[in-house]
Formats: C-alpha cells, sequence, structure tokens
C-alpha cells in the first residue's frame, strides 16, 4: 500500500502548512498554504515538486500562498465548491461527500 510521507512547515505565528508526498505517483502537495516562501523552500530541501494544493477553505491563512506556489510550480489548487470565488487559483472544486483521488490515496470530502 502507498504511504504519505508528511512534513509540517510552521508559519507565521501559530500555524502550519503541511507537505504531503505520495510517491508512487510523484505527487507532492501543499495543505492550506497560508504563504508561500518557507512551503517552496521546504518542498526544495526535500527535492520535491508541488504538484497539488489541497485547501480546506477560504480564509487567508490557509490560501495565502496559494497564487505564488502556482505561478511557481504549476500546480493545480483544490478546494471546496462552496468556497470557489474566494479561494485564489482554484481549479478543481470539491463538494461534500465527494472522494478526491491523491496518486493511489483517496481522500472523502466532508464539510464540518
Amino acid at each position: 500500500m502507498a504511504r504519505l510521507e508528511i512534513e509540517r512547515i510552521p508559519v507565521l505565528q501559530d500555524n502550519y502548512v503541511w507537505l504531503a508526498r505520495e510517491a508512487a505517483a510523484a505527487l507532492v502537495a501543499a495543505v492550506d498554504p497560508s504563504v508561500a516562501e518557507p512551503v517552496l523552500a521546504a518542498a526544495e530541501r526535500r527535492g520535491w515538486r508541488i504538484t497539488h494544493i489541497l485547501n480546506t477553505h477560504h480564509h487567508p491563512d490557509h490560501t495565502g500562498g496559494n497564487l505564488e506556489i502556482k505561478r511557481a510550480t504549476g500546480c493545480t489548487i483544490v478546494g471546496p465548491s462552496h468556497d470557489r470565488e474566494r479561494i485564489p487559483g482554484i481549479d478543481v472544486a470539491v463538494s461534500d461527500g465527494d472522494s478526491y483521488d491523491f496518486g493511489k490515496q483517496r481522500g472523502q470530502v466532508f464539510f464540518v
């Protein structure tokens, strides 16, 4: 079974961005990137290329790095359909009950 490698990146004063790598498919997601520079630097240190951004919601401390990371990597931005208009650069909108495949990993989308 494929596993995700996870790296936690401290950002701002009280937040984290997560990098998740699915090696079998050579995919790397930045989860809720509030800022770009430390996320891009962490990926570069590991030799990972960010292919996706996964946003859980529209708040700037979860989406502030979207456009800069997308410009640098050409990644696909995935986020909730109900926040489509408020998530910078969104490419794929998902809804409650959907699933999203990330390589061999499948995530279930649920709204809370």
